[in-house]
Order: structure tokens, then C-alpha cells, then sequence
């Protein structure tokens, strides 16, 4: 079985992939492949995966998320459109013949746009799968790689299967492209429990406020930051008390922190960068918030979840799926306004959140990592025996 994803970097589809191949049974013999060779969580691999690589760096690379364009001067910005620009025009049958020398029984892409290309570009006889982690309606990210729609669309018909990580994340999928709703599946992401509650253990030294929020993720317009300052100040100027942790790296990093110095936010606000290990940050935070303007299925979140914290989100895909109607966390409309007011309510109103608190427990216990990859690995069987080399 190959994988294909851009890097490995610190974001939550790396994490998920990291997971799922060091889960496999041993039946399968599994090769891990990124388009460029970087990433934190290339170190967490098996010994039994074999990875290899497109593209090694002539430099040393030490960016936690993997990406090389992860500041906003204008170079970068530049940089960051003349590599959209090769990939649109790169011959990826070409490319595929070059780097892709083994033969396999199974090919994924597990990240939207170049790996998804690279593998619809494959001439083995394999059966071949397209992994979706995030509703495309609203996060467009992968069609700056495309010509057009059509050849975005024409991209995924090469592939066997379609798995979305929610099932908004499919009827997004499904919508955008009018596409076959019966070759699109939906497997959720494979979280290993006893190794975060394990983590969550580790002892850290850290100054924690009475009302402690938290939130982890890459430092994109995606995560929606922005507006969370934004609500963080407004929150102030109510003269309520708490500090928010932020825990990630990205390409708002600079401009977040600017604006967090310029509103005199820094007692509110804590950046801790990248962490290899949140979970004991996560353990002692009293809310978990989710501001992002959209998701696939959020896998801090559904970490949270198994830490039992308290959680408030915008209403992104699959949030509904792992909290219901807000029954076991508070699911407010995907906008600053309904964010502020939601934040307010929690840390206003203590019998709000103990509710909260209470409520998460009960769904503590849903993620199974031995179920859910077995599922994926069903899936996987289901092969033509004509395939099978």
C-alpha cells in the first residue's frame, strides 16, 4: 500500500496518516511517501513503514508544519505562487514515472490537490483512493493547483474510492463536483486514546490562569485566529477574566502576535508555539475553543473530547457528528459574532459550563483506533482478486 501526502508536517492530516499506517495489521506492507522531505512527524513512523520521498531539500528545513513558505513577506508570497503555478502546469504522468518505481497493490492520496493529481496520474493497475479532510465549498485551498474545475473534477474520477473524513465533508464533495454519491464513503479519522490520555501524564511547568481557554492548530486564515482576537478583545474591553493558549505555528503567526501587541492583549493572550506534546496543555485548560472557518472532521477536537474538556466551536464540518446539536459541547453559528457571544455565555455563566463539562464525559470513550483503522483496512480488502499482484 502507498500513501502519498505533501509533507509531515504538524497539521492533523499528517497526525491521522502517522496513526493509521503504525496501526496496520502486518499483513499489509505499507511505504509512506511526501512530495518534500519535511515534517516533525517523519521521527514518530514505525520502524516496520518504509517512507521515502519526491524531493529532498538541499538545506536544512526546521519548520514544525513542513511548510516552506510559512511567512508573508512579499518573497514568500512570490514563492508560494510560482510553485501553484508548476504544479498546475506539471506533466504528473511524467512525474509519477520518475519517482514512482515500485509497484503496488493500493494507491492513496491522502491530502486534496498534488497528491491527489500525482496519483490520478498513476498507470499501475491498482485500486486507487482520494482522501478529503476538509469541505471544499469552503476551503478552497487545493484548486490553486488546478487549471480549472473541470480538471479538478476530472482529477477524482480516476479514483476507485472518495473517503471524507465527515459526512459534510462528503455531501461538500458530492455538491461541488456533482459527483457519484456511491463511490464517496465516509471513515473517520483514526485517533489512538491511550496513547493521548498517556501523554496528557507528562508533568509541565506553566503559569495557569482561573479561567484557562485553549485552542491548537495551524496558524492559517482557515483556523479562523483572526476573529478570535478579535473576540479576545472584546471580551477584555466586557472586563471579564481568563487567558487564552495558543498552541501552533503557521503563516499568521507574525500578524496575530502584532495584533495582539497593538490592542494590549498580552496578559489575555499566550502564544506557546509548537508543541510536540499539547495534551498536558489540553489536560489542564478549562475550554477548548474551535474558531476555524473550516474543517473536515477536527481532530484537536476530537481530542479534547477524549481528554474531557469542555468544548465551544463554529459550526464546521463535523462538529455535529462528534458533539450533536450542541448537546456535548456548544456548536455556535460560523462567525465572529456568534463566537463572541458564545464565548461570553461560557465564561459568564459557570452552571453553562459545568453542563459542558459534564456532558463531554459521556462521549469520552468514542474513539476506538483499533476499530476505526480495521475499518479502513476492510475497505481496503474489498479488492478485486484480478488486482491482487
Amino acid at each position: 500500500v502507498l500513501f502519498l501526502i505533501h509533507t509531515l508536517g504538524a497539521g492533523g492530516a499528517e497526525k491521522v496518516l502517522v496513526n493509521l499506517v503504525n496501526n496496520m495489521s502486518n499483513t499489509y506492507d505499507v511505504t509512506l511517501m511526501t512530495i518534500i522531505d519535511t515534517g516533525v512527524f517523519k521521527k514518530e513512523l514505525k520502524p516496520n513503514i518504509t517512507y521515502k520521498t519526491f524531493f529532498k531539500l538541499p538545506f536544512k528545513h526546521h519548520s514544525e508544519s513542513g511548510s516552506l513558505l510559512n511567512k508573508t513577506s512579499k518573497k514568500k508570497k512570490a514563492l508560494a505562487k510560482l510553485y501553484s503555478l508548476v504544479w498546475k502546469i506539471m506533466p504528473n504522468k511524467l512525474l509519477y514515472r520518475l519517482k514512482i518505481k515500485e509497484t503496488y497493490d493500493i494507491e492513496v492520496a491522502f491530502l486534496e490537490g498534488i497528491c491527489a493529481k500525482v496519483i490520478a496520474a498513476s498507470n499501475q493497475n491498482s485500486k486507487k483512493y482520494a482522501w478529503i479532510h476538509v469541505d471544499l465549498m469552503k476551503e478552497r485551498k487545493s484548486e490553486h493547483v488546478f487549471i480549472n474545475h473541470k480538471a479538478e473534477k476530472k482529477c477524482y474520477q480516476h479514483f476507485d474510492q472518495i473517503v471524507a473524513v465527515s459526512k459534510n465533508v462528503k455531501d461538500q464533495f458530492v455538491n461541488k463536483f456533482a459527483f457519484d454519491a456511491t463511490k464517496v464513503v465516509v471513515k473517520y479519522n483514526p485517533i489512538s486514546e491511550k496513547e493521548i490520555l498517556a501523554k496528557a501524564q507528562e508533568k509541565i511547568t506553566i503559569n495557569k490562569h482561573s479561567l484557562q481557554l485553549i485552542t491548537i492548530g495551524r496558524l492559517s486564515t482557515q483556523k479562523g485566529y483572526d476573529r478570535l482576537l478579535e473576540v479576545v478583545k472584546r471580551l477584555k474591553d466586557d472586563q471579564l477574566k481568563f487567558n487564552l493558549w495558543i498552541i501552533g505555528v503557521g503563516p499568521k503567526e507574525q500578524e496575530l502576535k502584532s495584533f495582539v501587541e497593538e490592542n494590549a492583549l498580552t496578559e489575555y493572550i499566550t502564544f506557546l508555539g509548537f508543541q510536540k506534546n499539547p495534551f498536558p496543555y489540553l489536560k489542564l485548560a478549562d475550554l477548548f475553543v474551535c474558531s476555524s472557518r473550516a474543517e473536515g472532521f477536527s481532530t484537536v477536537a476530537s481530542e479534547a473530547t477524549i481528554i474531557g474538556k469542555p468544548i465551544i466551536t463554529t459550526d464546521c464540518s463535523g462538529m455535529k457528528e462528534l458533539l450533536g446539536d450542541s448537546e456535548y459541547g456548544l456548536i455556535v453559528e460560523n462567525n465572529t459574532e456568534a463566537l463572541y457571544q458564545g464565548l461570553k455565555n461560557m465564561l459568564t455563566d459557570s452552571q453553562l459550563l459545568e453542563h459542558y463539562q459534564n456532558q463531554i464525559l459521556k462521549i469520552q470513550n468514542r474513539f476506538n483506533i483499533k476499530k476505526l483503522v480495521k475499518e479502513i483496512e476492510e475497505m481496503f480488502g474489498d479488492l478485486d482478486e484480478t488486482k491482487i499482484i
